[in-house]
């Protein structure tokens, strides 16, 4: 006969069986726990967990001492370690410990790396554990930079960089261009200096960044008040490369372009380059750098400055004006060949000069500008004529220089490395034709026959 009371009692007892092995499976499973945590504990007792990185390091597995030992080099070189902040042609050399009074808190980085797996509960601690077993943990840099040093480097750098936006305007003979205003991202510089800083030490890793900037809209654009003088659009534009130059070159090109920037030529009216710049001189504002005076390249005040006119000169020499003065350097070399040879433009106040007239019929503007890595003069006019200019040089010839053999015994100065003294430069003649094909079919024009003449070669015999 069946018994509720002996079933239940059966169930009772298998649920408290089952209960029970619950608890031992549970308890032993804790007691595992508890052991492993206890083994990990041991084994890795005064050392940091594996997988923990500091300063772009490994350091798992060393003592804060052993960790404090590798980590110091480290330290010291992030923080003497020149960056490079790029901004358009300029390049800021910083070094963060002197610019910037960055310090590294090496102590409370690694404090910091051997408390990983350390802190917190006992489950907070067995899962940063677990974390290390398959992950990297990488530590804040513990980098700081000197409130003062940051503040007063970036005022320097606000006031070389930022500026307000400029609407364009008429000035007397002159365009003023519009110009975007620009603001220095102040929190994304400290960023990208932190971030370069610990990146710089590592092989193959640049150690320059672009400065962060905002641009600011201006309200009334160049071409706005361009239109109101009848002028619609570019009609020849020529540019150079700036690459290579010297510092003070580019001062003086930058200089003369901006003093080029906006000019308006009327219809009929000549233009001057030296009127238009002057001397070049010292006084002018201009600084000492490579040119070329009877022959020879030397130092001299103004150099870079024919960048400026020979950029402008192809340019007209594109939009079919009139070149009513013009000259080619006596030598082509290093400091001349941005152009070909025959498409120069020497300048030297008193003596030479860069000349043509507006034959347009109409006013026109040149404009002239460094972006990047270029030079670049535009011209614009009431519409761009329906023409195809080429300019192209023939009969380009080139003379080998001479070569001059110095007895060693002669020579003045002691400790000459080379046997070169003097590289010599080739000279060279060539012929340029101004190319025109419209309407009325297509024409040639001589520009210009040129003479370049040879540097010769200094080499010491014995």
């Amino acid at each position: 006969m069946y018994s509720y009371r002996k079933y239940s009692k059966q169930k009772v007892s298998q649920g408290s069986k089952i209960i029970s092995k619950i608890f031992i499976i549970f308890t032993a499973l804790i007691l595992l726990f508890l052991l492993l945590f206890a083994i990990d504990s041991l084994m890795n007792r005064g050392k940091i967990y594996p997988n923990v990185i500091a300063l772009q390091h490994r350091i798992g597995g060393l003592t804060r001492n052993e960790a404090y030992q590798r980590l110091q080099p480290v330290a010291l070189e992030i923080l003497s370690h020149p960056l490079i902040i790029n901004y358009e042609r300029r390049k800021i050399s910083i070094v963060p410990q002197d610019t910037l009074g960055a310090t590294i808190d090496l102590e409370g980085l690694i404090n910091n790396a051997y408390s990983i797996g350390r802190r917190g509960s006992l489950l907070f601690k067995a899962r940063e554990r677990i974390y290390l077993t398959r992950n990297n943990y990488k530590l804040p840099n513990f980098l700081k930079l000197e409130t003062n040093s940051f503040r007063s480097f970036y005022q320097q750098l606000q006031e070389e960089i930022e500026r307000s936006p400029r609407n364009a305007s008429l000035a007397v003979n002159k365009i003023i261009p519009a110009r975007m205003g620009i603001v220095i991202e102040r929190e994304q510089l400290i960023k990208n200096i932190e971030d370069s800083m610990i990146k710089s030490v590592q092989p193959n890793i640049p150690n320059n960044f672009d400065l962060p900037v905002l641009y600011q809209e201006y309200e009334l654009s160049t071409e706005e008040v361009l239109a109101d003088l009848g002028i619609l659009e570019p009609i020849s534009s020529y540019e150079t490369s700036l690459r290579g130059k010297q510092e003070n070159s580019l001062y003086n090109i930058e200089k003369a372009a901006n003093e080029l920037n906006g000019v308006i030529l009327r219809s009929g009216e000549a233009f001057s380059f030296n009127k238009l710049i002057g001397p070049a001189e010292k006084e002018d504002g201009y600084r000492e750098s490579t040119i070329i005076a009877n022959g020879q390249f030397v130092i001299g005040y103004g150099g870079g400055v024919c960048q400026v006119s020979t950029t402008l000169y192809n340019a007209a020499l594109l939009a079919n004006l009139p070149i009513t003065e013009r000259y080619n350097h006596s030598i082509y070399g290093e400091a001349t060949n941005y152009v070909p040879q025959g498409r120069d433009a020497a300048v030297f106040y008193g003596y030479k000069d860069l000349k043509f007239t507006n034959s347009l019929g109409h006013p026109i503007v040149i404009f002239s500008e460094l972006k990047s890595d270029y030079l670049t003069v535009t011209i614009w006019g009431a519409e761009k004529p329906e023409q195809d200019i080429r300019i192209i040089t023939e009969d380009l010839k080139t003379y080998d220089c001479d070569v001059i053999e110095i007895k060693r015994g002669e020579l003045t100065k002691t400790g000459v490395d080379s046997n070169v003294l003097q590289e010599g430069i080739p000279g060279y003649t060539v012929r340029v034709y101004r190319f025109i094909k419209d309407y009325n079919g297509e024409r040639r024009e001589f520009i210009s026959e040129d003479r370049y003449n040879s540097v010769p070669q200094k080499v010491i015999v014995d």
